[in-house]
């Protein structure tokens, strides 16, 4: 293994997250996401159009919109909607008000700021993980490229011992 596979590696542990659409090449997998999401788009807006074009006509009388249905059943639905959406919208609303203001009082230092998120302690509990697993598995490259891996009875892990380890609580 030469020196740059080797930082790259590590630069790679170091990412949270990696999406190959983002990285260079993947021409195929590119295009291919690319169609998926226009399609996606498509399914998503026909029948918002649809249904807006008629729910225009219906409350102009015809005169804007087109009718692609005329049930009285379906304006009554959209009114509730409407009505459901407007009421969403209002806890919504209280929600990011209350928040702002939260956040406003922790800015001016009238509140105790608590932590939100650590990555520091998250490195040091995947690396507590990962440190666990080769002591009872074997390396990660071993472990990950092997087709077939039997498990001792002995190397069996109890109900909540991955949990105990992230914590740091010792397992042996």
């Amino acid at each position: 293994m030469n020196i740059d596979n080797k930082n790259k590696e590590e630069a790679e542990e170091d990412k949270n997250y990696t999406d190959a659409y983002f990285e260079s090449g993947h021409i195929l997998l590119k295009i291919w996401q690319t169609i998926i999401l226009i399609l996606g788009w498509i399914v998503f807006f026909t029948p918002i159009v649809i249904t807006g074009s008629t729910y225009l006509a219906y409350l102009t009388n015809g005169k804007h919109g087109h009718y692609f249905w005329y049930y009285s059943e379906g304006f009554d639905m959209i009114n509730l909607t409407i009505i459901l959406l407007i009421f969403a919208l209002a806890m919504i609303a209280v929600f990011c008000i209350s928040i702002s203001y939260v956040q406003y009082q922790r800015a001016k230092g009238l509140v105790t700021k608590w932590p939100m998120y650590d990555i520091s302690d998250n490195k040091k509990k995947r690396q507590r993980a990962e440190d666990f697993m080769t002591k009872r598995f074997g390396p990660a490259k071993k472990r990950q490229n092997v087709r077939y891996y039997e498990v001792q009875p002995e190397q069996n892990l109890d109900k909540s011992i991955f949990k105990d380890v992230i914590n740091g609580k010792d397992v042996d």
